[in-house]
């Protein structure tokens, strides 16, 4: 991260203190940590890391708090941030830095702090006020810069890269964790910085569950194979999902992985700035009502960036006008228990003349033989 995009980044923050009356805020988000400072801990870290980590900005100070595990790599992650050492829980460490900086009113990250330490510190420093600022700071990364497209952009095509090989790889009678070991150590070996989320891996009926683990399950001839993967590229993520074809398939369910492709495609050609996420997500609906089934209950689609999941939400009941710069995924999908399962997802950026796709694998179905 350059100078100057570190200034431009603190300069927004702090302009929160301003609009909002705040003397400080706290920064908890794992995602927020590596935006503002650097400062990086993995997705297994970071609800076991407690508070350590935790990013304090006044208007005149930046500080990034830490303990012993973490004091190291925080000042060669985080050079420009004033480090300073913890030693015990929030609510023991904090409060005493509060009072020797004359904070009286804190922004905190109420999704990510727990209740417990929360309360604990509202109790153990009673002169400050406590302000939930989660919905203040989603504008300040819902827009990716270049810098940022490019980063996502790049996760995609290894992921792209990684399903062609998966595509000559599997053979009917593999296990989904034999696919799934093959994908994740595709990844570490080619550079991935990790894996964007639990690499989802389903054969067959076991394609019904959107979320599904891989099991001891076996590819078997006359189904699909389902895989939702994603990667870690200097610190940003894809999310891809493509349902294969394992041999030959029964012709409904070429039908509906059709209904799918063509739920996609019509959703991805209505984007445009200005639009409301929920009108997107009803087109998709309606193409795959027209099979006579059930739609996908999940929604159409999620940002993605430093996190998996951030805004905008894309699904129906929620409104969300979408602006150039978001990054998003499109993933409709149909699930039938004890039959079959089917979604196509690709990740877009939202640009001013329309979508621009960074994903790039065939959406047509695959066959494995």
């Amino acid at each position: 991260m350059t100078d100057a995009l570190a200034d431009a980044r603190l300069a927004a923050l702090r302009a929160l203190l301003d609009a909002h009356g705040l003397d400080a805020i706290l920064l908890s988000r794992a995602a927020n940590k590596r935006y503002y400072s650097g400062f990086r801990l993995s997705d297994a870290e970071g609800p076991t890391s407690g508070w350590s980590g935790s990013l304090l900005v006044t208007r005149d100070a930046n500080l990034i708090l830490a303990d012993s595990r973490y004091t190291e790599q925080a000042s060669l992650e985080a050079p420009g941030w004033t480090l300073v050492q913890t030693f015990g829980a929030m609510a023991v460490d904090l409060p005493p830095m509060l009072l020797d900086r004359e904070i009286e009113s804190l922004g905190l990250e109420a999704a990510v702090v727990s209740h417990a330490e929360w309360a604990a510190l509202a109790a153990a420093a009673p002169g400050v006020e406590l302000h939930a600022m989660d919905d203040e700071l989603v504008p300040l990364r819902i827009l990716k810069t270049p810098v940022e497209v490019d980063a996502i952009g790049r996760a995609c095509a290894l992921a792209d890269a990684c399903l062609a090989h998966l595509v000559e790889w599997i053979r009917p009678g593999m296990t989904e964790r034999e696919v799934a070991w093959e994908l994740e150590g595709w990844f570490r070996s080619h550079g991935a910085e990790g894996l964007a989320f639990d690499t989802i891996v389903l054969a067959g009926a076991r394609a019904a569950m959107p979320h599904g683990r891989p099991s001891d399950a076996r590819v078997e001839p006359g189904n699909v194979l389902l895989i939702d993967f994603g990667c870690i590229v200097d610190g940003y993520r894809s999310d891809t999902t493509r349902t294969l074809f394992v041999g030959d398939v029964p012709a409904d369910i070429r039908r509906y992985h059709d209904a799918v492709r063509e739920a996609q495609a019509l959703a991805i050609d209505a984007l445009a700035v200005g639009v409301d996420g929920q009108d997107i997500d009803a087109i998709a609906r309606e193409r795959i009502a027209r099979e006579g089934v059930e739609p996908y209950g999940h929604g159409l689609g999620h940002g993605i960036g430093l996190q998996t999941h951030e805004p905008p939400s894309v699904r129906r009941g929620v409104s969300s006008r979408l602006e150039a710069g978001m990054v998003f995924s499109v993933e409709p999908g149909i699930y039938l228990p004890g039959v079959t399962g089917i979604r196509i997802e690709d990740i877009v950026v939202l640009e001013a003349g329309g979508p621009r796709l960074l994903t790039a694998a065939p959406r047509e179905a695959q066959v494995i033989r």
